[in-house]
């Protein structure tokens, strides 16, 4: 994947926690799995977020920084208007 990710990359990065989570069907999973280990960037991806839902699978219960999560939420806010 290069600096302009191609569309198919694009729809597996808005995949990949679905796809990490066990919620997909083995077919797409595959698609998926063959896609990670040709795509050096979109296995980056993957083996990032698997480290951040390991991470916050290890925080679970304890409470998020104020400025954190009104770092989140801004940045949350921006994506969403980008998209319209």
């Amino acid at each position: 994947m290069s600096r302009n990710p191609s569309a198919r990359c694009r729809a597996l990065a808005a995949e990949l926690s679905r796809y990490l989570d066990g919620d997909l069907s083995a077919s797409r999973r595959r698609a998926i799995e063959r896609h990670i280990e040709a795509c050096t960037c979109c296995g980056w991806l993957a083996s990032r977020l698997r480290t951040v839902m390991a991470l916050c699978r290890n925080e679970r219960g304890r409470p998020m920084p104020r400025a954190v999560r009104a770092r989140a939420a801004a940045r949350l806010r921006r994506l969403l208007a980008d998209e319209k």
